[in-house]
């Protein structure tokens, strides 16, 4: 897919790793300044580094999206260099424990990152789209927001169920400034961080008994998927949450 030009311009949250690096890489590939906004400033910046001296048009910023202020501040500033037509809300923490064990502290500390997170980085890029009529916002939901986690997770299943609500009421009620609003829900990827928390055996058992495809996704796909609901060839699609996980909901 090209649609090189200069006049794109994106920002992915928790860019500097993983699935939003490859996020970052694939809307760099097709033409797009890309700002890579990550808490992790240094690693953001080793990023965007990285993929400069391949050519692209990547910068980084730091960015907390639990603080409110700073997210509008951090996407204005951002948007004032070149306005924004993709925002990707990636950033995203995981925590283990179920409805029983979770603490107050737990369930704040989830709920502030995946969706007051999202929440209000949505709000930041729509309120600069939607006076132009153009942009796509694009969120990280997950399988866990259709079906609960293999290990209990009651509290980041919740959070990327409703992450995919907040697409679909978002997506209704700027659907006809022509800004469109998207999810991806990712099955298990094989990032660094999920290999190092997953044991070799239980990826083969994930591989082998839950993912009709035989294997993990690798980041590049879920980016392809998020790089497609972006672009001019989805421009009848919003609202919707595509699903990205080798049939692991089937």
């Amino acid at each position: 897919m090209s649609e090189a030009g200069n006049d794109r311009a994106a920002l992915v949250t928790g860019g500097a790793r993983g699935i939003g690096l490859a996020i970052v890489e694939a809307l760099a590939a097709r033409g797009d300044r890309v700002t890579v906004a990550d808490v992790d400033l240094e690693r953001a910046r080793a990023s965007a580094s990285a993929l400069e001296k391949q050519g692209h048009r990547v910068a980084a910023v730091a960015l907390d999206v639990t603080d409110v202020e700073q997210v509008h501040r951090v996407l204005e500033e951002v948007d004032a260099e070149q306005p924004l037509t993709t925002v990707v809300c990636n950033a995203g923490i995981g925590m283990n424990g179920g409805v029983l064990d979770t603490s107050p502290e737990e369930y704040d500390r989830v709920l502030a990152v995946n969706l007051k997170g999202v929440f209000f980085t949505m709000q930041a890029a729509l309120r600069l789209m939607v006076p132009r009529g153009r942009g796509s916002v694009v969120s990280i939901s997950s399988t866990s927001g259709f079906t609960a986690s293999s290990t209990p997770m009651a509290v980041y299943d919740l959070s990327k169920a409703a992450v995919r609500m907040l697409t679909i009421a978002a997506a209704r009620e700027v659907g006809r400034t022509g800004v469109r609003v998207n999810a991806v829900a990712p099955g298990t990827v094989g990032t660094d961080l999920v290999r190092a928390v997953l044991s070799e055996e239980a990826i083969a058992r994930l591989e082998q008994e839950r993912i009709p495809v035989g294997r993990l996704a690798e980041p590049r796909e879920i980016a392809a998927a998020v790089a497609w609901l972006s672009s001019d060839d989805a421009s009848y699609v919003t609202g919707h949450t595509l699903v990205a996980d080798g049939g692991w909901l089937t």
